[in-house]
């Protein structure tokens, strides 16, 4: 089973061009981090839009699935929407890597105000996505289109139905980093959705925490709650008390 290593909030927004902003290494560390993981993402999510519009065509005409020019139009499909996608998941994630200053979640005085302000910067992080990978893959789709012309056979990239794939896109990546990749998106979908459907936390989350808050259980250091006993610390991190 893959490890999976807990999420610090979002501590950047968005920054418009020509606004001062500190520089120095993290801007770069998270160009060097993001770029790689839109490139990986973008092209294993062609793939896959490769392969769906294949077999959706053959199963619409009521083609065969397994033949030698199924196959190939397979791979040509594959190998096109996986190099668009990946040059959209890699040039607007390093565009918003550039883009990014921190900002002080000091200002969150409680642990839902550190919530809402998350909240907050992931989705304005996610409507700056969207619309700019929809427009990279309607675009990049008709670069790759030309690059790759007579190299891999005939190929044709109609730029209505490329804005279409583009936003379908450009939704579904900016949707994916919002959940998979920011503390909020880890909060929604696990706290909020899996725990509790598995019974292993109440549906009102938040009012369990202020009333375990209220008891003494926890306590609040800054806009974080933790657990108030050093003993009960120790059991659930799986260390033997004293």
């Amino acid at each position: 089973m893959l490890g999976i290593r807990a999420f610090e909030p979002s501590r950047v927004r968005i920054r418009l061009p020509g606004r001062r902003r500190p520089s120095g290494g993290p801007a770069a560390r998270r160009v060097a981090t993001l770029v790689p993981a839109g490139l990986l993402g973008g092209f294993v999510m062609g793939l896959g839009c490769g392969l769906a519009y294949t077999v959706g065509a053959q199963l619409t005409y009521g083609g065969v699935l397994v033949n030698p020019a199924v196959i190939e139009a397979t791979a040509v499909n594959c190998l096109m929407y996986g190099l668009t996608f990946a040059l959209a998941g890699g040039l607007v994630l390093g565009l918003a890597a550039t883009l990014e200053t921190p900002i002080d979640l000091g200002r969150a005085a409680t642990p839902t105000d550190l919530l809402a302000v998350n909240r907050s910067i992931v989705v304005r992080q996610a409507l700056f996505l969207a619309p700019m990978l929809t427009l990279v893959i309607a675009f990049g789709g008709r670069l790759m289109t030309e690059l790759l012309q007579g190299v891999v056979g005939p190929l044709t990239w109609p730029m209505a139905d490329g804005l279409a794939l583009g936003a379908v896109g450009g939704v579904a990546g900016a949707l994916s980093y919002a959940l998979a990749f920011t503390a909020w998106g880890q909060w929604a979908l696990l706290t909020r959705v899996w725990l509790p459907l598995t019974g292993r936390l109440p549906w009102a989350t938040v009012a369990f925490l202020e009333d375990a808050y209220r008891r003494g259980v926890l306590r609040q250091v800054g806009a974080v709650y933790q657990f108030r006993h050093a003993r009960l610390q120790r059991h659930l991190r799986g260390r033997p008390t004293e």
